[in-house]
C-alpha cells in the first residue's frame, strides 16, 4: 500500500528485488500502526512511499555474507527498528541509532528509514505496509524470543519508547513517582515500563474521551488516573503525592501545545525532578527561571535506543504484561487506511483502538 497523497493509499505490485549479499528479504508478518503514521498520512508526501516502521517478520531470503555476519537464516522471526544506519559513527557504536546522520529526519535532508523513504529509491520496499521488505546492511534488527507471537512482537517500538522515555531518559527507579500525560500507546507503554522497575505512584492524565484508555492504564499498573477535562491537574497531582510533587513527568501528548510542559514544571518536586517533553510548542516567554529554581532536568521525547527495544522485547517475552490490553485491533493490508484512522481515534464496531496492526497476508 503506497501513500500517494494526503490520506491516500493505493495498492501496487512491485518487482521482488535481488537478495543482497550483505542483506536479506523479510516476509512481513505484522506491522504495527504508530501514532506518527497518522501524522504522515495527514500530510502530502514529497514522493510516493510505503508507510510502516513497526515491522515484524520472517527472513524469506538472505545473502551469504549476511547469513555469516548476522547469524540469521530463512524462517527466523525478527523485529526491525525503523532506522537504517551507517553502523560506523559514534552513535551507532553505542546503540543510539536514532542519532545516526544516515537516518536522522531532523537534520539530514535525505534520510533513510523504514516507513518514510521514497518509493523512487530502489528497490522501493522501504515500508511495512507490504508483504515483503528490503533489508540492506544498514538495517537494525532484533530476534524475537521463542514463544512470542509476531503480533505480540509488533508492540516492540511502542514498549521501547515507554522504556526509553521513562526509565533510560527519565532515570526512573524503584520507589520514584511518575506523572504520564496522555493514555495512548506510548502513555500505556510508559505505565508498563514504570511498573517493571517498581516505580510508584504511577499517575496518568487524559481527557473525558480517554476514559477507556485511562481504565486500560489502571489495568496495566497505574495507581491513579486524572480526567484533565474535569479536574485541576496540578492540584490533583500534588494531592496524590501529599504535596511533594513527582520525580518524573513524561509528556506523550503530540501537538498539545505548551500547556503540558507548563503543568510538568508545576507538578515536579521542589528540586531535582526530570521532565521528558515533546518540544513541539514555541515558548515566547519560556519559564527558564522556574526551571533553574527547581533544578529541573529537561530531556526530549525522541525515539529509542537499541537497549530500549531489547528491553521491550524482554517485557513481551516475560508474560508479565497483559498485551491483549495494549494491542486491540488487526486489519488486512487492503484496510491499511482504516487501521490508521482507527489509530487516530475512529471507532471500530463501537470500540476505540489503542494499538492496531496490519497483517499483510490476510
Amino acid at each position: 500500500m503506497v501513500q500517494t497523497g494526503q490520506w491516500q493509499l493505493d495498492a501496487r505490485e512491485l518487482a521482488m528485488p535481488e537478495v543482497p549479499d550483505d542483506g536479506a528479504i523479510l516476509r512481513v508478518e505484522v506491522v504495527g500502526v504508530c501514532g506518527s503514521d497518522v501524522g504522515q498520512l495527514s500530510r502530502i508526501p514529497a514522493s510516493p512511499r510505503i508507510p510502516g516502521h513497526e515491522n515484524v517478520g520472517r527472513i524469506a531470503a538472505i545473502g551469504k555474507s549476511a547469513r555469516h555476519l548476522w547469524g540469521l537464516d530463512e524462517g527466523d522471526l525478527i523485529a526491525l527498528e525503523e532506522y537504517l544506519v551507517c553502523h560506523h559513527c559514534e552513535w551507532c557504536h553505542i546503540g543510539e541509532y536514532r542519532h545516526c546522520w544516515r537516518t536522522d529526519t531532523h537534520n539530514n535532508p535525505d534520510p533513510l528509514r523504514y516507513g518514510s523513504t521514497s518509493l523512487n529509491l530502489a528497490p522501493g520496499l522501504w515500508g511495512g505496509y507490504s508483504q515483503y521488505l528490503y533489508m540492506p546492511a544498514e538495517a537494525v534488527w532484533h530476534r524475537v524470543a521463542d514463544g512470542a507471537s509476531a503480533i505480540e512482537a509488533s508492540l516492540h517500538i511502542a514498549l521501547a519508547n515507554g522504556v526509553q522515555w521513562s526509565v533510560i531518559e527519565g532515570g526512573l527507579r524503584a520507589g520514584q513517582s511518575i506523572f504520564i500525560q496522555g493514555p495512548g500507546q506510548t502513555g500505556a507503554a510508559c505505565v508498563v515500563a514504570a511498573k517493571s522497575v517498581g516505580a510508584g505512584p504511577i499517575i496518568v492524565s487524559g481527557l473525558a474521551s480517554d476514559a477507556d484508555r485511562l481504565a486500560t492504564c489502571l489495568a496495566l499498573g497505574a495507581d491513579f488516573v486524572i480526567d484533565a477535562s474535569a479536574t485541576d491537574v496540578r492540584e490533583a497531582v500534588l494531592t496524590l503525592t501529599s504535596g511533594r510533587g513527582v520525580d518524573l513527568v513524561v509528556d506523550t501528548t503530540a501537538r498539545a501545545g505548551s500547556e503540558p510542559t507548563l503543568i510538568a514544571i508545576d507538578v515536579l518536586r521542589t528540586r531535582g525532578g526530570t521532565m521528558i517533553v515533546q518540544g513541539e510548542a514555541n515558548f515566547p516567554d519560556f519559564p527558564m527561571t522556574r526551571i533553574s529554581d527547581k533544578f529541573i532536568t529537561i530531556r526530549p521525547a525522541r525515539g529509542h535506543s537499541y537497549a530500549a527495544v531489547e528491553r521491550g522485547l524482554e517485557l513481551i517475552a516475560s508474560d508479565t504484561v497483559d498485551l491483549d490490553l495494549m494491542h486491540t485491533h488487526n486489519f488486512p493490508l487492503a484496510d491499511a487506511l482504516r487501521a490508521v484512522r482507527a489509530t487516530e481515534g475512529e471507532l471500530i464496531d463501537g470500540v476505540r483502538a489503542l494499538h492496531c496492526a496490519i497483517l499483510p497476508w490476510e
